[in-house]
């Protein structure tokens, strides 16, 4: 099978195993800000069939199965936990989701379950400690710039353009948060993690401005920004571009709703005229603020 998502759209990102890793370990039954609709469960049907191919681990993609079986679905992560590096967010994420499993009110009767949960969150939570460890270690200010330069190269080379404007952005800015920029703003004092925002948002306005051929202040309607190309394999970008944004509430997060959200209407807080740094500033708030 080819890889039409991994090899088009998804070929230069490197925070989809480590989201996808985590969605394993959420589950189907986990709150979202919205319901998923049938051509999003499509899309995770595609994209597991995808990674699994990728890994070799075909077997384990049973079509529905996964969904419904908590135990195959664990172990899965687990693997492919072991296989990639899911990065200090993920690891993060995981244990956070195995713990509020092992004591949610409607935890398994079944005696293995509940011995799954307690192995696996000990084994997420040391990795997380690990790599915690690892990277306070380095210089986290320093790698969150190399991080920085290498996504912003991706969009200089055109790698994003299959996205609208503001797509670009998100995604440069989803690519930073599950990688060493986010482990800086999260692990990092505040003083520095204010400075790497800070400068986030001024390159991000910058390359916006370049994209529409205007300074970063000037207002532009808000379609300008949205509109996306037409490219081939333009449904793949779209869809790729609503999971990774899957997170979202249209009132908390009204830009990067407006933005990766395209079946929906856009947002009320989405403002209507709109420039570059408001774009930049407003996504990087509400991305690196969860």
């Amino acid at each position: 099978m080819k890889n039409q998502l991994l090899d088009g759209p998804g070929r230069v990102l490197e925070c989809i195993h480590p989201k996808f890793i985590v969605d394993l370990v959420q589950g189907a039954d986990a709150a979202r800000q919205s319901p998923i609709v049938p051509q999003q469960q499509l899309f995770r049907e595609r994209l597991t069939q995808e990674i699994m191919a990728q890994t070799q681990l075909r077997p384990w993609a049973m079509s529905g199965v996964l969904n419904e079986n908590d135990t195959l679905r664990l172990g899965l992560a687990e693997k492919l936990a072991s296989m990639l590096d899911p990065g200090h967010l993920a690891l993060t994420r995981i244990t956070q989701r195995l713990s509020a499993l092992q004591q949610a009110e409607r935890r398994p009767a079944n005696p293995g379950s509940a011995q799954q949960y307690e192995e696996l969150l000990n084994h997420f939570s040391q990795r997380a400690a690990w790599k915690e460890k690892a990277l306070t270690q380095r210089g986290l200010a320093v790698q969150a710039g190399h991080h920085s330069e290498q996504v912003f190269a991706h969009w200089r080379a055109g790698n994003y353009n299959g996205w609208s404007m503001a797509g670009r952005c998100y995604v440069a800015l989803e690519e930073l948060r599950w990688g060493a920029f986010g482990d800086a703003c999260r692990l990092g004092n505040e003083d520095v993690a204010q400075m790497l925002k800070d400068n986030l948002c001024a390159m991000a306005a910058d390359f916006l401005a370049q994209g529409i051929n205007a300074s970063p202040a000037t207002r532009h309607f808000y379609h300008q920004w949205l509109a996306t190309p037409s490219t081939p394999g333009l449904m793949d970008y779209k869809d790729l571009l609503g999971w990774l944004g899957d997170w979202c509430d249209a009132e908390r997060h009204p830009i990067c709703w407006s933005v990766t959200q395209s079946w929906q209407t856009v947002a009320l807080g989405m403002p209507r005229l709109c420039s570059a740094s408001r774009i930049a500033t407003a996504m990087v708030e509400e991305i690196f603020g969860e």
